[in-house]
């Protein structure tokens, strides 16, 4: 088959991919938003003539702070016939907007300029100069970040690597529909005033002892089950709870149980649960396991489920936290994963379980979730702004000694607060704060101690070890400013691949407020949610749901990192903290793997990456523009694609080279004309044959920094990386319009 062209691509994949069968008219301010994101190529008119701008082939990131690139131009000079084309190589400022996933470049500067034709070559190169000189662009991040070169060096974290923990959680499979009550770790029973009820403070559900006739309760959705003990199995349903639960329906504070309130048996039973006090991960089968083939790679995955469960040889493969796991038998003991198979990294990239290419190691996707990992969050803070800081604490302030290092934890507060030298540090919201007691008041603090970075991964505070000054922004009179990883909302990489939370668990504690009863908070959880990495938005985030027709799923931020969630207190509200974009550092982690056979991705057609429908009982794929697809609720991409497509297909090379896309053609500028790639070819091999290195066939989609011309091959990589980088943020566009993001 052959390839489309860029453009019919484009068009295609913007009005397949996204619409949902209706296509709404989208509001003017987004229409606008998309045009000043994707008008490329752009032409900026002056009085000797005009420059058309394509868009730009990055060559260097550090730090993500000043990018350089090079970018195709063209000048047409008055009373000049023949354009003349070129290039330019410029270093800019960027801002990314993680809220909206685009990079603003500003501050450019036009390092130098390539043109063939050297008799104009200073009138080119002023007026290319021109068409740069206070310019303001945004582009979308996802393009960016597919266009880094091979090998572009991914920010590291400094300082020593505390180990992460890859052991398997409990795993529970089950075939038929379950739920999971967490406790953590033993039950804490609090009374409640005026009743011989009490209830279990450290858990997420409502669960009860009552003293009058000395059984347990748990509210289960709006159904009430007791049983005589707090243990799986045994529960039953009922409608005659004990007169006590009469008097705590009519307070306020236990709105579930009013809502609940007159006990009543449902038509139909409620799911069951099971209960667990450890880190435990829940594998929900409708009925018995069906197997679906993914070609060409000998893996089964698991289609009735909607975690990632594969089969593959003997074994049974189970991914969740950006953790693999093994078995050979799917009720058995689960085993972490070091050697992957390979087979895993030719999962194709149009399938349905594509997304797990992001934790397989030696893949592209990989690659890609390693770098959206280091992008850095930098945060300016008002020197001015602490003086209303509150930090609150049930009863007097608790510290506890943090493992190896000289500091000691804040306990009784959901904040986190570290001691050290009789001083204390509070991190909040990516910055750090200073003062001389725990009750404040606080300043904006302008050093760090080395000790704090030292925290190890097996302590709950070890997340604030990834917010660092940033010393290459230097405070200003006013403002401090810091910058924060992804492993404070814990995101953390290792060096092949990015996974959620340290996998150590943290059991956490009761603290009795003597005016306002119990208090509790959970610390960072690895398990319990389901947690996968989802590529549009790139974050972590939680399943929710379960099957047996009882309800449905979708992704959400997993809220139980960077701060503390689930806790139970009227007296304390934990502070807010964006758990819903994943960023890391470098650290070592055991999975280790090789990419598959590259002759297999080397040279992939355009058309792979048209929206594809799986058929019912087989793994063949077919076109499809109204079924299979999520339909947003406000917003249709064939509105944001309303005179907005990148319709650019100019392509810069390595060393400013020149190349274009053209009626199926690849072609480059030389000596003042387009030459096609074959014939460019052909010469070459000819005139140097005897002297040619052999040519790598496969970059999985980024082109090294170095290599000096462009196969095409590469090419069409390059020119998939914008396609594939428009798609997952025309995604990324639907979903926040829609409400899902």
């Amino acid at each position: 088959m052959n390839k489309p062209s860029y453009l019919f691509v484009l068009m295609i994949m913007a009005v397949l991919t996204f619409c949902g069968g209706t296509v709404g008219a989208a509001p003017s301010a987004v229409n606008s938003e998309m045009a000043g994101l994707t008008d490329y190529p752009r032409i900026e008119h002056f009085e000797q003539g005009s420059v058309q701008v394509d868009f730009p082939t990055l060559e260097s990131w550090p730090d993500f702070r000043y990018l350089k690139a090079w970018l195709p131009v063209e000048v047409s000079l008055k009373g000049d016939n023949k354009p003349r084309v070129g290039s330019v190589y410029v270093q800019a400022l960027t801002v990314i907007n993680y809220e909206q996933r685009t990079v603003s470049i500003s501050d450019l500067k036009v390092l130098k300029t390539k043109f063939s034709d050297k008799d104009r070559s200073d009138t080119l190169t002023k007026l290319t100069s021109l068409a740069f000189q206070d310019r303001e662009r945004t582009v979308p991040l996802d393009v960016l970040l597919r266009l880094l070169p091979e090998d572009f060096k991914i920010p590291g974290r400094a300082g020593m690597a505390s180990p992460l923990n890859f052991d398997p959680p409990a795993i529970v499979v089950s075939e038929t529909p379950l739920q999971l009550l967490s406790i953590d770790k033993e039950p804490v029973r609090a009374p409640i005033e005026g009743t011989e009820l009490e209830y279990v403070v450290n858990t997420n559900w409502n669960v009860f002892y009552s003293g009058q006739d000395g059984r347990w309760y748990v509210l289960n959705d709006k159904t009430w089950q007791l049983s005589n003990y707090l243990g799986d199995g045994g529960w039953t349903t009922t409608d005659n709870l004990p007169s006590d639960f009469d008097r705590l329906a009519l307070s306020d504070k236990w709105k579930a149980v009013q809502q609940a309130m007159p006990a009543s048996k449902p038509s139909t039973p409620p799911v069951p649960f099971v209960i667990s006090l450890q880190a435990t991960e829940l594998v929900l089968l409708d009925g018995a396991p069906r197997l679906s083939v993914i070609e060409k790679t000998g893996i089964r995955y698991v289609s009735n489920t909607q975690s990632d469960l594969f089969n593959y040889g003997d074994r049974w493969y189970f991914l969740v936290s950006g953790r693999w796991f093994s078995n050979g038998d799917l009720n058995g003991k689960w085993q972490s994963v070091k050697d992957l198979p390979a087979a895993f990294a030719q999962i194709p990239s149009d399938h349905n379980k594509a997304h797990v290419l992001f934790s397989v190691p030696g893949t592209r996707q990989a690659k890609l979730s390693l770098i959206e990992a280091a992008l850095p969050h930098r945060v300016s803070v008002a020197k001015g702004s602490a003086a209303e800081l509150e930090v609150r604490w049930v009863g007097e302030p608790q510290f506890e000694v943090i493992e190896t290092t000289q500091l000691q934890r804040g306990l009784n507060t959901p904040y986190q607060v570290i001691k050290h030298n009789n001083f204390y540090y509070l991190c909040l919201d990516g910055a750090w704060y200073l003062a001389s007691s725990a009750n404040g008041p606080w300043s904006v603090a302008q050093q760090i101690p080395d000790e704090i970075y030292r925290i190890p991964a097996t302590d709950p505070a070890y997340n604030v070890t990834f917010v660092r000054l940033d010393t290459k922004q230097p405070e200003t009179a006013e403002y401090v400013n810091y910058d924060y990883s992804g492993g404070y909302t814990g995101s953390f990489s290792t060096t092949v691949s990015v996974v959620y939370g340290t996998g150590w668990h943290y059991p956490s504690s009761v603290f009795w407020d003597p005016l306002y009863g119990p208090a509790y908070w959970n610390y960072g959880l690895t398990y319990g949610y389901n947690v996968g990495y989802h590529p549009v938005g790139a974050f972590y985030g939680g399943r929710r749901g379960y099957w047996g027709g009882y309800g449905r799923w979708g992704w959400g931020g997993h809220g139980a990192w960077g701060g503390y969630g689930g806790y139970s207190s009227v007296t304390i509200e934990s502070p807010t903290v964006d758990f819903t974009h994943g960023f890391g550092s470098a650290w070592e982690g055991p999975l280790q793997t090789t990419p598959g056979d590259p002759s297999e991705t080397a040279e992939k057609s355009l058309d792979e990456f048209l929206p594809k429908k799986k058929v019912s009982g087989s793994e063949k794929f077919v076109d499809t523009s109204k079924d299979g697809v999520a339909k947003p609720a406000k917003i249709s991409a064939s509105s944001l694609y309303a005179s907005t497509s990148l319709s650019s297909n100019r392509f810069a090379g390595p060393d400013g080279e020149v190349y274009k896309h053209e009626d199926k053609e690849w072609q480059q500028y030389s000596d003042g004309n387009w030459n096609t790639m074959q014939a460019m070819e052909q010469d070459y091999r000819n005139s140097t044959r005897s002297q040619r290195r052999p040519e790598p066939q496969n970059y999985q989609g980024f082109v090294p920094a170095h290599k000096r011309t462009l196969s095409r091959a590469e090419l069409d990589q390059q020119e998939l990386a914008r396609l594939e980088g428009m798609d997952n943020y025309s995604k990324y566009r639907m979903e926040k319009e829609s409400g899902t993001q």
